[in-house]
């Protein structure tokens, strides 16, 4: 078991009322290693905050993140930046590049901030390159790439340090259509060589690319589909269906 979430809670409370807001109530799932798993719900459900506390962003209220073998909740502050570095990839809606560094010194910043060695670098770079599609990307800067090609630098930066599960936020929210099939496609890829995968989105053809869909309503896991053997626009029209019905669709 990779990754394992008990009877999470999350309370936001008012500085000067005793307002309380209660964004997650008693989540439990599993993650096992090689997972891909979409999280849908409608805005405000809970989704966010459930991932920013996977990311370790946020603290819940109660509750346990064990993440191999690790309750991530515990990380003293100090440490957390270095366990994220480590541990944890991330891929946003926007995709946090910057301008003034080449596309290969952009996907090596975690590495520099490791302290790998050169060779080191270059050597996880080549298979991430090939697989991603954006070798001869690599001397160019940000500002001269398309969307797409913008997320799949972000995505070779979040994959260089071999992380432990690969969290990713609305991935394809900036996307066009095609853009966002390429990606979502570069993810199954990603995950049949093994590599763990956690999306939030609320698009039912996202979702439709993950092995499971977990929904989430007023904070608590509410249902959850697996994909089998289905096709993704079954899956994707199963999803739809699920939307509807149980959160009242977007």
């Amino acid at each position: 078991m990779l990754l394992e979430i008990n009877h999470l809670e999350k309370v936001f409370r008012t500085r000067f009322s005793k307002e309380e807001t209660r964004a997650l109530q008693d989540v439990d799932f599993k993650v096992d290693d090689g997972e891909f798993i979409a999280i849908m719900g409608e805005s405000g459900s809970g989704k966010t905050t459930l991932l920013n506390i996977l990311a370790t962003l946020e603290k819940p209220t109660k509750g346990t993140v064990i993440l191999g073998g690790q309750d991530i909740t515990k990380i003293k502050e100090s440490k957390l930046a270095s366990f994220r570095l480590k541990n944890l990839g991330f891929v946003f809606q926007e995709f946090n590049l910057l301008d003034t560094l080449s596309v290969r010194d952009n996907i090596f910043l975690p590495l520099v901030l490791d302290r790998k060695g050169y060779q080191e670098m270059e050597r996880r770079l080549q298979d991430i390159a090939a697989t991603l599609r954006i070798s001869d990307l690599l001397d160019k800067r940000p500002f001269e790439l398309s969307g797409g090609q913008k997320q799949r630098v972000a995505v070779a930066r979040s994959l260089i340090t071999n992380p432990q599960i690969l969290l990713a936020d609305e991935p394809t929210a900036a996307l066009d259509y095609r853009n966002s099939e390429d990606l979502l496609n570069l993810f199954e890829t990603i995950n049949e060589s093994g590599q763990t995968l956690l999306m939030v989105t609320h698009s039912a053809n996202a979702a439709s690319h993950a092995k499971r869909v977990l929904f989430i309503k007023d904070g608590r896991i509410f249902h959850q589909f697996y994909r089998g053997e289905k096709s993704n626009q079954e899956f994707s029209k199963e999803i739809s269906l699920a939307m509807s019905a149980l959160l009242g669709g977007e």
